[in-house]
């Protein structure tokens, strides 16, 4: 005859029931961990995966990467959009097939922060930085400093205007103040700034079709004055992100902003329109030039060096 086990004590099953309780817990423990380690590892990846992915988009963007100290400005030549400039630390260089090899230009030690080409006069080329203001007169060969009554040149913001060669404006940083010529950077006169003006910058652009039409770009938001900076208004909604560089349409309909954020296009009707590049960094320079046909291109320079160009306006943009 098989005799019965002896029931176990209370005791005994208490202790035998916490350790299966702690089994449990640490069967439970194991399988979280596990579980937040394949989570961790999936975000990983994602976001791998994310980079990899917007890098070889910009990459396949990116026509030229500058190996300059720094990257101020870009200006396309009026009479052949070919020609594009380069404004750097150190100088100039010059493209001469649409920004896919460049040059060192004749502008060489100098701190090129700005470059203003006018449409009414393609020889002339302004230039203008960090105690630099000089002009060219025959479309780059020959450079001459002008003498003229600035208080001082540490120049943060410079625009030419398109239709008049001789009208030309300057933010100077060390007296803060917006300054304009009418006989090409002679005799200079004080104008009003945007009244919400607190940066050390100031991007300027002037209207294809009116030189006392200027614009401005402050944080996110474009002032825009109709007198020659006489006075000021706020011109609507900003585009995304901090203005960086402000050029006009070449054919006049519009305004295009480089922002941290990328770069955004003005249409006539008020609207801005985000254009589809990804630069790595804020856009620190934008250029646009008008193509056989109407058609505009737009070059633009990241804080990266990263070049790129678009010749449909912004709506693509080509690659090497």
């Amino acid at each position: 005859m098989v005799k019965a086990a002896p029931p176990r004590s209370s005791r005994a099953q208490r202790r035998e029931e916490a350790r299966r309780q702690a089994q449990r817990q640490r069967q439970q423990r194991l399988l979280l961990r596990g579980g937040l380690g394949v989570i961790v590892i999936l975000a990983i990846a994602v976001a791998v995966w994310w980079l990899v992915a917007r890098t070889a988009s910009s990459d396949t963007q990116v026509l030229y990467r500058f190996q300059t100290q720094d990257f101020h400005s870009l200006a396309i030549d009026p009479a052949d959009p070919q020609t594009i400039y380069f404004g750097h630390h150190g100088g100039l260089l010059v493209s001469r097939d649409g920004g896919r090899s460049w040059q060192a230009g004749t502008l060489s030690g100098v701190d090129t922060m700005q470059l203003a080409l006018p449409a009414a006069d393609p020889n002339r080329i302004y230039a203008s930085g960090h105690g630099v203001f000089v002009v060219s007169r025959d479309g780059g060969q020959t450079w001459e400093v002008p003498a003229h009554n600035l208080p001082a040149l540490d120049l943060h913001g410079f625009a030419v205007a398109p239709s008049d060669p001789n009208r030309v404006y300057a933010f100077e940083l060390g007296t803060f103040s917006l300054y304009a010529s009418s006989d090409g950077g002679v005799i200079w006169e004080t104008r009003a700034l945007p009244s919400e003006l607190n940066q050390g910058i100031l991007p300027l652009a002037v209207a294809a079709d009116d030189p006392q039409h200027l614009y401005a770009g402050v944080g996110g938001q474009i002032w825009e004055s109709l007198d020659g900076g006489q006075s000021w208004r706020q011109a609507g909604p900003g585009p995304g992100g901090t203005i960086t560089a402000l050029a006009v349409s070449a054919s006049g309909q519009g305004l295009y902003a480089g922002t941290d954020q990328g770069i955004w296009k003005l249409d006539s009707s008020g609207t801005w329109q985000k254009l589809p590049v990804e630069p790595r960094e804020a856009v620190l320079a934008v250029a646009v030039g008008r193509l056989e046909g109407g058609a505009e291109r737009v070059v633009l320079v990241d804080a990266q060096g990263n070049f790129y160009r678009s010749d449909d306006g912004g709506q693509t943009w080509l690659g090497r």
